[in-house]
């Protein structure tokens, strides 16, 4: 089940490039919708990379969100999402939205996609 589709705006880059590793913190904002939660990604996200010799590596995004629940209430919403490349994030949500709180224990995915251009991520609870 889709829980949030969040559409990216890369704001800024910065590298660094090293002898085995190249550690790379991509800035962003954006936009959040779904039937549960509409927002935005208050500027200030960002996505720590850490990309190793061979082709392998890791991310680590911390973002922060507001808008609104699906009760039409104020809402507020971080998330933790981290992978290898290559694989399926896990998304980890806090929130102080009674209506949301179900997405502090609920099993998470992610998959970061290319939406008309656009970087977009889908999160979704993961069936048992």
């Amino acid at each position: 089940m889709l829980v949030m589709k969040l559409k990216i705006n890369i704001t800024g880059v910065q590298e660094v490039v090293g002898a085995k590793q190249t550690a790379r913190m991509i800035l962003f904002d954006g936009t959040a919708e779904s039937d549960f939660f509409n927002g935005v990604i208050e500027p200030g996200g960002v996505d720590t990379q850490i990309d190793n010799r061979d082709g392998t590596g890791t991310l680590s995004a911390r973002y922060s969100l507001h808008g609104t629940d699906r009760e039409g209430n104020a809402a507020r919403v971080f998330i933790e999402n981290n992978a290898e490349y290559g694989k399926a994030t896990n998304p980890r949500v806090w929130t102080d939205s009674p209506a949301l709180r179900f997405l502090e224990t609920a099993p998470l995915r992610g998959h970061i996609m290319d939406e008309d251009g656009q970087l977009t991520i889908l999160i979704e609870t993961v069936e048992a």
